[in-house]
């Protein structure tokens, strides 16, 4: 599948990798404190979700964006609230993600995600990113996968070609992405895990 003797580094998502949520979930505490109906994101609403999530749209503005769009009363504290209730640990994932950091291998995230995102899981579960050699999330570099840049941003930090990288990832067109500029990439879903429990012991003892 690769050269295990040259791999080098190891990227994990985070969003259903390392920490479990559902929208759908998320849509419910809406209309809990609103008192409006279940109501999922429109395409309007995701692409506001996706400019917050490069960092162009802060979290009082994003709050203020949720209070008009969903009849909400909330401060960027509240949006926190919301995703601590909402995420869960994914004890798989996380359970590779801590065997990766207590090897001698270099571990990042390559993550889309919010600023609220990373409080909330902090908070939840006070330093669950600690060993990890570095975090790469997409509202501080301003790209969101799977846009190529964001992988080819990652590649420059690294100072090592794709080939000796193994992405972890949940969605088929992030792996897409990585595999097509030279990433080796799994995707995270139950039916793979026994072959990225195998691939990260190879990368490890490698």
């Amino acid at each position: 599948m690769w050269k295990r003797l040259i791999m080098k580094v190891i990227l994990f998502d985070i969003g259903n990798v390392l920490v479990n949520f559902e929208f759908a979930r998320l849509y419910e505490i809406h209309s809990r404190h609103s008192g409006r109906p279940v109501t999922p994101f429109s395409e309007a609403d995701m692409e506001v979700r996706d400019a917050m999530e490069r960092g162009e749209v802060s979290e009082e503005e994003w709050a203020d964006y949720l209070n008009r769009s969903r009849g909400l009363a909330w401060t960027p504290a509240d949006v926190i609230r919301a995703w601590r209730e909402l995420f869960t640990l994914n004890e798989a994932g996380y359970g590779l993600f801590r065997k990766a950091v207590d090897s001698d291998v270099r571990v990042y995230t390559l993550s889309n995600i919010a600023r609220h995102h990373m409080d909330a899981i902090e908070e939840n579960w006070n330093g669950f990113f600690d060993g990890a050699t570095g975090l790469f999330l997409s509202y501080q570099i301003g790209i969101r996968k799977p846009n190529p840049d964001i992988y080819h941003h990652a590649l420059n930090k690294l100072g090592v070609p794709a080939d000796q990288c193994l992405f972890i990832d949940d969605l088929p067109e992030n792996i897409a992405a990585a595999r097509a500029i030279g990433f080796n990439a799994l995707r995270f879903i139950p039916e793979n895990h026994a072959v990225i429990e195998a691939a990260l012991n190879e990368f490890i003892e490698g």
